[in-house]
């Protein structure tokens, strides 16, 4: 079936970040919980999480509205700067910009829905130049107004914005809760990006992958036949 809608998650999807994101979590939870962060807590506790379900855990306890907002600020500020100090990893995943200009000249529509909150979005879009191929008003961000992943709102809702169809849509994901959540969107086709040398996601048996990728090289090909 031809894809005619794409819906990306943003970290790990769109740039391969989780280094920078391990690097980031591990300094916050390290010096708010004193926890020491394992590659098992990243996977099933952080990624493709929001914030608040994160520090809820940690805390052992609900937060306040307002406690989850200052830790959530702390930490991306943290993940910011590492950002901005790593050009070597703070860059799109080779093959997107050729794959998200395809798209664009094809006149397919395209959303992001991420766990992302709006200032670490509005510094993708400033320092990545987003807006070339995205209407950042019509993205879904983490501002607690949906459930998070993986339950399927987000990339629904992402999906209504550019007036999508299921049947046609292909969602790209990293984590497993973000592969739980496009499953449960039943879309066309569910593609999992995987970043190279990094730990393999842990997928619940029961996830669907149509595609793995590391790069969007060729890929417009396949899924625009």
């Amino acid at each position: 079936m031809m894809i005619t809608h794409y819906i990306f998650d943003f970290n790990g999807t769109m740039i391969f970040d989780s280094e920078l994101q391990r690097q980031a979590w591990s300094k916050m939870l390290a010096q708010t919980f004193n926890h020491q962060m394992t590659e098992t807590d990243f996977q099933t506790q952080i990624a493709g999480r929001n914030n608040s379900y994160t520090f809820d855990h940690y805390a052992n306890q609900p937060l306040s509205a307002d406690e989850t907002a200052d830790l959530s600020a702390r930490k991306e500020q943290i993940y910011r700067d590492i950002c901005l100090q790593r050009p070597d990893k703070f860059r799109l995943v080779p093959g997107l910009t050729e794959f998200l200009d395809q798209v664009k000249t094809a006149g397919y529509s395209m959303n992001i829905a991420t766990a992302s909150e709006k200032v670490n979005v509005d510094f993708f879009f400033d320092q990545l130049g987003l807006n070339r191929w995205f209407d950042h008003d019509k993205v879904v961000i983490n501002d607690g107004g949906l459930p998070g992943k993986p339950a399927p709102d987000m990339f629904l809702a992402a999906l209504a914005n550019v007036q999508g169809d299921p049947t046609t849509t292909a969602i790209f994901e990293d984590s497993p809760s973000g592969i739980q959540a496009a499953n449960q969107a039943q879309v066309a086709k569910t593609v999992l990006v995987v970043e190279p040398n990094a730990p393999t996601p842990m997928m619940p048996k029961t996830s669907h992958i149509d595609d793995q990728i590391s790069t969007y090289q060729g890929l417009f090909a396949r899924l625009s036949q």
